[in-house]
């Protein structure tokens, strides 16, 4: 049931994109975080701000563009959110009646939808093979008046079915709308922010060799390295490697910066290297490297 009611956004019409990492005075969803309890969710692509619902945790799985809610009490249940543009609650509701066939032997749609504090909600059934009787959904969908809509698809048993279709519309219910926002998510990211107690890490390997990089940042501006090599990577750059240990500034703000490495040990020249954030991606200068939580820092 639960692949054949994410078809459901076809029913709904949206998708919630563009929610990516990025800073600014309300933090926007990141893929790949976990939000708990209450947690504020914001999406300025939709300029809808809510909060995760008591009891549940969710996250934006990366690669997707739906924000997913499930149960932390215990039990089954999942709410699915979609952000799409404006429409007319009362002939979103006349579809939602019809109904819409997502394959040639599954057929989609809602009953007795009823629009009560501009709020459009209804029980969604399914008919056809591949149905899962023991499951129930749950639709409702939300506008503002910027021009964008909000729309939660929960599904649930027959016994957490009241719980599951509370919760997403205590979400709705809670959730409030502002201008949306189409800046580029890194548009004031602060580098110093992100990098500060964070472990940085890289892996290249070639025929006849092998490097490997794990800086730690603390927010203190010290910083500790470990590089490795064998075979023919021993030749680049020979002078950096094992352990070394230094300082650390970042310059620029955006999605691009300067990453400056003074070292401890004597005639190490210092190393300035760019940073680059695209799609979610750190670089630094045309290698990737991935960001975690230092174990080397002192707390």
């Amino acid at each position: 049931m639960r692949n054949i009611l994410i078809l459901a956004a076809i029913l709904i019409g949206a998708s919630f994109n563009n929610p990516t990492v990025g800073q600014s005075a309300k933090k926007r969803i990141q893929p790949g975080r976990m939000y708990n309890s209450q947690d504020t969710l914001f999406s300025p692509t939709y300029g809808f701000t809510s909060q995760v619902p008591v009891g549940w945790v969710g996250t934006l799985p990366r690669e997707t563009e739906v924000f997913l809610l499930t149960t932390g009490n215990g039990g089954f249940g999942e709410i699915y959110v979609f952000g799409r543009a404006a429409v007319d609650l009362q002939q979103l509701s006349e579809l939602w009646k019809e109904g819409v066939d997502v394959t040639d032997k599954l057929r989609l749609k809602a009953i007795d939808p009823k629009i009560s504090d501009q709020i459009l909600q209804s029980e969604v059934v399914a008919d056809g093979n591949y149905v899962q009787r023991q499951s129930r959904a749950f639709a409702a969908t939300k506008c503002g008046n910027q021009g964008t809509c909000i729309t939660v698809l929960a599904v649930g048993s027959e016994e957490s079915y009241d719980n599951v279709s509370k919760a997403a519309l205590q979400l709705l219910q809670k959730g409030t709308f502002e201008r949306p926002s189409f800046e580029s998510p890194y548009e004031n990211f602060d580098w110093k922010e992100f990098l500060s107690n964070k472990l940085m890490i890289t892996y290249d390997e070639v025929l006849g060799g092998a490097r490997q990089t794990q800086i730690n940042l603390c927010e203190n501006g010290t910083f500790s390295a470990n590089v490795k090599k064998r075979g023919i990577m021993r030749n680049v750059n020979p002078e950096y490697k094992n352990r070394m240990r230094g300082s650390w500034t970042v310059e620029g703000k955006g999605p691009e910066a300067i990453l400056n490495l003074t070292f401890d040990k004597k005639g190490l020249s210092p190393l300035t290297v760019p940073l680059t954030l695209k799609d979610e991606e750190l670089f630094v200068g045309d290698e990737r490297y991935y960001a975690s939580e230092a174990t080397g820092c002192k707390k």
